[in-house]
This record gives structure tokens, sequence and C-alpha cells, in this order.
């Protein structure tokens, strides 16, 4: 009975600290801003920092959790990205051996805002973290704009002084 009661409390013992050890996927807090046509890093690692090289790591994005990215059995799956992001997304592969599961995003489009999903899985393992991005336009665009509806008042005025003077 001794011995039994011995390996009951040794197995929890080894079941505690295996699943106190078991990595979890961490995320940002705070939205991540990035502006149109630009490039974009969804930040996303294993905690405690874990080879994922032979893990599967899946980005998806939005309410119905689209994949956007794939990668499992040590490769990148380029049949399983929507349409929107073909091409537009990578993994930092040499990172993926220190458990960064970041996403980067090219040519950022206003319709890539909203949530995006990091998940990692094992045979044993699973695990998944949120990421809100929100994409606006440059410094720049909003420059160009505010320029633009200023000479469009400047005109309107202008041309309204001209009607005024002819009559």
């Amino acid at each position: 009975m001794k011995g039994k009661v011995g390996l009951v409390v040794l197995l929890l013992t080894r079941a505690v600290v295996a699943s106190s050890q078991d990595p979890k996927v961490v995320c940002p807090s705070r939205p991540v801003e990035a502006a149109v046509s630009e490039a974009v890093t969804l930040q996303c690692h294993l905690n405690p920092p874990l080879d994922a090289s032979n893990m599967s790591v899946e980005w998806s994005h939005g309410p119905r959790n689209h994949t956007v990215h794939l990668y499992r059995d040590g490769k990148d799956s380029h049949t399983a990205r929507g349409e929107d992001f073909k091409g537009r997304t990578s993994l930092f592969h040499q990172g993926l051996t220190k458990g960064n599961l970041s996403l980067k995003l090219s040519s950022v489009q206003l319709s890539d805002s909203g949530g995006y999903r990091c998940s990692f899985s094992t045979n044993s393992l699973q695990d998944s973290c949120d990421v809100s991005l929100t994409v606006g336009h440059t410094v720049e665009t909003s420059v160009v704009i505010g320029i633009s509806v200023v000479i469009l008042v400047i005109i309107v005025i202008v041309w309204g002084e001209i009607r005024n003077n002819q009559c």
C-alpha cells in the first residue's frame, strides 16, 4: 500500500511539474498600428522559449478565423492562405527555434484591420493568443488630404469672388 501511495505522489508531482513548464503563447495586449502599404510585425512568442520549428503555427484573421498563414511539418503551407493575404505573410523561420511565432504582414491594406489569432500546437499541446491590428493612412497621406481640402476651399472662395465681380 505504501508503495502505491508513493507511486501516485510521484506521478502527480511529475504531472504538476510538466504542466507548469508547458509553454504559453504570448501576444501584446495593446493594439498594433500600421500604415497602408507598409509592413508590420504581429508579435507572438512562446513563454518559456521553446523550439517551435517542429510544431504547427497558424495565424488567422477576423471573426471567422480565416487562415492567413500556416506552418507545419517544418514548412509553410501556401495552400492554406486566404487569397487576400497570398504572398504578403511570412514567419521568422530562424526565430522559430527560439519560440518566435511572429507574423510579418507586407503591403498592409485597410481591410487587414481587425483581430488576429496566433496558435501553436503539437501532438499534446495547444495554445493561442489574440492580436489587434489597426490600419490607417500615413502622416503624409493625411497631410496631402489636408492640403487638398485647403486648396479646394481657396478655389471656391476665389471662384465666388470672380462671380460677384462679374455681376
